[in-house]
C-alpha cells in the first residue's frame, strides 16, 4: 500500500503487467471524470441521489468498479457501480460490512487517501461468500478517498481497475481526492438544507 507521503516512486506493476495510459490521455480522463462527479455534486437533491450519481459518474473508463461507502448514525451504507453492471455482484458488493474491508477502513481513519498497486492483501476490499473481492473482481489497482465533510471523514470513494487495464498511480489519486473533497462539501449543503 502506497500513500501520498511515501518517498516511492509511482507504484509499477511488475513484469507483464499492462503498461500505464499515456500521460495527456490519463489526465484527460481524470478531467474527464472529475467534471461529471462535480456535476452530480451539485445538482443533487439529497444525499442517496449524491452517493448513488457519484458511483455512477465515476464507473467507466476511470474505473471497473466504484464503491462509494457513507458512515452514518445507523451504521455505514454503500453505493456500487460498475464499467459492465452485474446486478447479482453488485448486491454482494452492497452487503459487504464496511469494517471488514480493510484498504477502506485504514484510509477512512487515517483521513488519508491511498493507492494499492498491486493489491497486496487478498481480503482489503472484503470478502464475498466465494472468496476475497479482490479475487472475485479479477482486482489489480485499487484507491481509495477519504470524503472529508465539515464533521470530519463521512466514508470514501474507492474504484478499482480490473484485469489488463492500466494501473491505478498517483494521478488517479489526486483526482479522486479532489472528488472527495467536493462530495463531502455537497453533502454539507445538502444536511444543511434539512436533505437525507
Amino acid at each position: 500500500m502506497i500513500t501520498p507521503g511515501d518517498w516511492q516512486q509511482e507504484a509499477s506493476a511488475g513484469p507483464g503487467a499492462p503498461a500505464p495510459m499515456a500521460p495527456a490521455a490519463a489526465w484527460a480522463l481524470g478531467l474527464d471524470t472529475l467534471a461529471r462527479a462535480s456535476s452530480v455534486a451539485v445538482t443533487a437533491t439529497d444525499e442517496r441521489e449524491l452517493w448513488t450519481g457519484l458511483a455512477q459518474a465515476i464507473a467507466g473508463p476511470f474505473a471497473d468498479w466504484v464503491f462509494v461507502d457513507v458512515l452514518n448514525a445507523g451504521g455505514a451504507w454503500r453505493a456500487v457501480a460498475a464499467r459492465y453492471p452485474d446486478p447479482g455482484l453488485a448486491g454482494q458488493l452492497q452487503g459487504i460490512r464496511l469494517d471488514t474491508c480493510s484498504l477502506i477502513w485504514s484510509a477512512i481513519q487515517r483521513r488519508t487517501p491511498v493507492v494499492c498497486v498491486p493489491i497486496d492483501e487478498a481480503t482489503g476490499l472484503g470478502e464475498l461468500p466465494g472468496g476475497p473481492v479482490a479475487d472475485g473482481l479479477d482486482a489489480r489497482s485499487a484507491a481509495v478517498g477519504p470524503i472529508v465533510a465539515a464533521g470530519g471523514v463521512c466514508g470514501a470513494i474507492t474504484v478499482v481497475r480490473c484485469g489488463t487495464r492500466p494501473p491505478l498511480g498517483f494521478r488517479e489519486l489526486g483526482i479522486l481526492s479532489q472528488i472527495g473533497e467536493l462530495t463531502g462539501a455537497a453533502a454539507d449543503r445538502l444536511r444543511g438544507h434539512g436533505a437525507s
